[in-house]
């Protein structure tokens, strides 16, 4: 792969059938929203182009992220909207857990998902243990008890065969958090329990999350079969989700300068992994 080479958006609207937009760090900087972003989603609006909210975002339903970026001046309708909470249902049929008591550190929408899954609440210190933890938010938690307890638990249920599945939605391991401000993401906190457990246990699969989002295939195959063609490019500020995986996915991908990713030139990214690399650098959404 080349370097990347610097484009603007009207390049990529006119050089494919749809755009991914990945949300913080892109559209909004956490808060509020990034220079250019309001008028870009009006224009493409009003001309009708093909275009998608790809976020690992699990915190909210779609349609109170709809609400809060209309707070911010956005007019992104729902169907535009694809998040990594809305594949937690899935996950947890497709694991033959409906029916089974689910812990979910994180907002009720979080928990709204683990239901609509057939799965049943419970809180870490019922009687009854949970089958599922869905680590659906970094906060606000005490992290240290928490992951201490969330350690004894699955440590305990693996010596008896009879292993705690782990969700965590949003791989991301930090998000911006305003500008020049970036808060820990769930994935930070997932992270750390798995490297106690595999130190406590070895390397076991059913000791890992199973993990939704970016840089995984399920939540882009969801966006590309909404878009209904595979002729789409990827946008946002992360290497380790967005970039890798559009690459990982085989989908072309624009990095921006606004949010966690800070290379500005093609030749910065000379000695960046190629799984990291992307094809375009995009300086602004105007």
């Amino acid at each position: 792969m080349s370097s990347p080479q610097v484009v603007d958006i009207s390049y990529l609207i006119e050089s494919y059938e749809a755009l991914f937009f990945d949300s913080f760090g892109v559209l909004i900087d956490g808060i509020d929203a990034l220079p250019g972003a309001v008028d870009l989603v009006d224009r493409m609006n009003r001309d009708g182009t093909n275009y998608s909210v790809v976020t690992n975002d699990a915190s909210v339903s779609i349609q109170s992220r709809v609400k809060r970026f209309a707070s911010k001046g956005f007019d992104i309708p729902a169907k535009r909207i694809v998040n990594s909470g809305s594949l937690i249902a899935d996950c947890i049929i497709d694991s033959g857990l409906s029916g089974s008591p689910a812990l979910v550190l994180g907002t009720d929408d979080a928990r709204d998902y683990t239901t609509a899954g057939g799965a049943i609440l419970v809180e870490l210190e019922d009687e009854i243990e949970p089958d599922v933890v869905v680590v659906g938010h970094s906060g606000p938690h005490d992290w240290e008890t928490t992951l201490e307890e969330l350690l004894a638990l699955f440590s305990r249920r693996y010596q008896e065969g009879a292993p705690v599945k782990l969700v965590l939605p949003n791989p991301d391991l930090i998000y911006p958090n305003g500008p020049g401000i970036f808060g820990f993401g769930a994935a930070a906190f997932v992270n750390l329990l798995e490297q106690a457990l595999e130190r406590l246990h070895g390397s076991d699969d059913s000791l890992k999350a199973t993990r939704l989002g970016k840089p995984f295939a399920q939540i882009f195959e969801s966006a590309i079969k909404r878009a209904a063609t595979r002729n789409v490019v990827m946008i946002g500020d992360q290497l380790e989700t967005d970039i890798l995986g559009a690459n990982r996915i085989g989908i072309p991908s624009a990095v921006v300068t606004t949010g966690i990713n800070r290379r500005t030139k093609g030749n910065e990214f000379n000695n960046v992994d190629q799984t990291l690399t992307p094809q375009y650098i995009l300086h602004s959404l105007v």
